[in-house]
């Protein structure tokens, strides 16, 4: 992910009132030091300081990526050097072990064994009532 360049909204201000002075009067003067000529040296170096700002973002953005790059080339080469191993020793050594592989776990799994539940009991037999449809019971008979 590339950096933001960074500006400056108090540069342009400057630039445009720096631009505004001029236009009253080029060699204007205050005293104590405030000149246009003073202030156009301090907008100046304000704009060069942004510049080479952003130029190491730029540079350090590239070197970002050449180190991205170099992680990724080198987590290869690690997983080819531990393949050396595993071809010449194998997955269950020791060397593989100490060359940072991991074991695999052998535990097998177990089954389940289901027990049979208890039998269910049939509720006992209710004797049903039979109604004639208007709720009263229906005789038997």
């Amino acid at each position: 992910m590339t950096r933001l360049k960074r500006g400056s909204s108090v540069l342009e201000k400057g630039m445009r009132r720096l631009a505004g002075m001029r236009s009253i009067h080029d060699p204007l003067e205050f005293g104590s030091g405030l000149s246009l000529a003073e202030y156009d040296v301090r907008l100046q170096a304000l704009q060069g300081q942004l510049a080479s700002y952003n130029t190491m973002l730029s540079t350090l953005d590239e070197m970002a990526g050449t180190v991205k790059r170099m992680e990724q080339e080198l987590r290869t080469y690690s997983e080819k050097m531990l393949m050396g191993v595993v071809t010449r020793y194998g997955k269950d050594s020791l060397q593989y072990v100490q060359a940072g592989g991991k074991l695999r776990k052998r535990t097998t799994r177990q089954s389940t064994i289901v027990m049979p539940t208890a039998t269910t009991i049939a509720p006992a037999a209710v004797p049903s009532v039979e109604t004639n449809g208007n709720g009263a019971r229906a005789t038997v008979g």
